[in-house]
């Protein structure tokens, strides 16, 4: 068996041992895709990443649920680049999505994801995370967003809507297999948890069943384009997340010409994998 460094950090964090866990392991040029995608089900966090030919500045890098390969995914691109860079300076990962700048400074990571493409909405939103038609937002239209993963962002009036919803794995199942093809379905309201954010949010996926993610750097992103759009103007946001699932987590969106998404690292471990 092989050995490679590996590391475990939580991203978009405020402490440690908060926000969404990441598996990174270096030196993984030797790694076929079959054990990558193994050893990415042994770690079991939303994803692991697989860093190849490293220099200066840049590096190649893979991204894999437990289930699939993503060519773009927003906290294993931050934490990646913070593991590579020790969170100093600019760093630029080599995706499936194409290449991906991450800036670090004050204690903030900065990445500028690739381009989102926003679609309409969706029959059965609300059905879709088990709520009633009332319970959505009527300032927030649904709507599809992509950016490597595709995700539906769905509005919701308050806490409660929020914490009440769950997903509707059949209806979900239902629209992956007629060429809908949402994977991921992101829930926000703009009651915040906290005075000093703007919004709380909850992201559901399926990897071997239904997970929340605590923190998602690619649907943020989409919602930063989303809100964008809606607005028309620059903005900064702040969005909570992981909350329910007792990893709260922070995001921060900087909108002007580019999308920014930040947020902060914290290291946990470091050790040897075998494989």
């Amino acid at each position: 068996m092989n050995q490679y460094p590996l590391h475990i950090i939580d991203v978009f964090a405020e402490k440690p041992l908060a926000g969404n866990q990441l598996a990174v392991v270096r030196n993984a040029e030797t790694l076929t895709d079959d054990q990558m995608q193994d050893i990415a089900r042994e770690m079991n966090f939303s994803e692991t990443t697989f860093v190849s030919n490293e220099r200066p500045g840049r590096a190649s890098v893979r991204i894999f649920t437990p289930e699939w390969e993503l060519p773009f995914a927003g906290h294993p691109t931050l934490g990646t680049a913070w593991v590579l860079s020790r969170g100093v300076g600019q760093f630029v990962l080599e995706l499936e999505a194409g290449d991906v700048p991450v800036h670090f400074e004050d204690g903030l990571g900065w990445m500028v994801p690739p381009d989102v493409v926003l679609g309409e909405g969706i029959p059965d939103a609300a059905a879709l995370v088990g709520l009633s038609e009332d319970s959505l937002h009527p300032h927030y239209p649904v709507r599809l967003a992509e950016v490597g993963p595709r995700f539906v962002l769905i509005g919701v009036r308050d806490l409660d809507a929020l914490r009440s919803a769950s997903l509707n794995a059949t209806l979900h199942q239902e629209l992956l297999q007629h060429g809908i093809g949402v994977q991921c379905v992101f829930v926000f309201t703009d009651e915040p948890y906290t005075e000093d954010a703007d919004f709380a949010a909850r992201m559901f996926f399926e990897s071997g069943g239904v997970r929340e993610d605590p923190a998602t750097g690619s649907a943020n992103s989409a919602f930063a384009a989303y809100l964008k759009d809606l607005r028309g103007e620059a903005f900064t946001a702040t969005v909570d997340q992981g909350v329910e699932i007792r990893r709260p987590s922070r995001l921060y969106l900087n909108v002007g010409e580019d999308i920014r998404v930040g947020g902060r690292v914290f290291p946990v471990v470091e050790g040897t994998l075998s494989a």
